[in-house]
């Protein structure tokens, strides 16, 4: 049974006034830069994230809307292996959090890192709920290298127009591990740089390869 129809309404009014806080911060980049709005942003991010978690958690539970049941959609949530990108960075802000306030360079290290996550709460909350948040995300310098940038809008134009059937009927059979996996962004879209090594005794576990992703 979902929680009554106010308080969805309530807790979509929290998600969107955080929303609107931190891309206010986003449009400040010019005046303070990306080190103090990183900053401003981590501020932000907490609240935002763990209305995301109590607004999934309302939508099968009668919830009121209380700090006890926003702890128990926390809760909830990482009882959710197909939302571990939420609860995963959940536990990341509430490390942050019980620090004091950061330099500006640490916290733009940190929003750096935390960009992917902010990229799939943006598709997460548009698809489930129909709310459009983060609007002005892109406007985030992630490479201040423009050469760098290029090089990835070329390889996601490739992956864009590759044929995924002609991909695997070219395949060697041949076995890797994954030694490293980095996140890359185009036009607000996640897609991944990927680092093999052979399958061979000497080498280590074996991760699963995301959807996106290049060699």
């Amino acid at each position: 049974m979902p929680a009554r129809p106010e308080v969805i309404l309530k807790i979509n009014e929290q998600i969107i006034r955080s929303n609107e806080t931190i891309c206010r911060h986003i449009e400040n980049l010019d005046a303070f830069g990306r080190g103090a709005v990183s900053q401003d942003i981590l501020l932000n991010l907490r609240t935002f994230v763990e209305h995301t978690m109590f607004r999934i958690y309302a939508k099968n539970n009668a919830a009121e809307y209380n700090y006890d049941n926003i702890t128990d959609a926390i809760k909830f949530v990482k009882t959710k292996g197909s939302l571990k990108f939420l609860w995963k960075f959940h536990s990341y802000l509430q490390i942050v959090a019980s620090h004091y306030t950061l330099e500006p360079e640490d916290s733009e290290r940190i929003m750096l890192k935390y960009y992917e996550f902010m990229l799939k709460i943006k598709e997460y909350l548009k698809l489930e709920y129909g709310l459009d948040v983060l609007s002005n995300l892109e406007m985030f310098p992630l490479n201040t290298d423009r050469n760098l940038q290029e090089y990835y809008e070329k390889i996601a134009e490739r992956l864009n127009g590759r044929d995924l059937n002609s991909d695997i009927n070219i395949s060697t059979g041949e076995r890797y591990y994954i030694y490293k996996i980095k996140p890359f962004f185009v036009t607000q879209q996640i897609y991944y740089e990927v680092t093999f090594i052979p399958a061979t005794e000497k080498a280590s576990k074996f991760v699963s390869i995301p959807k996106n992703f290049t060699v």
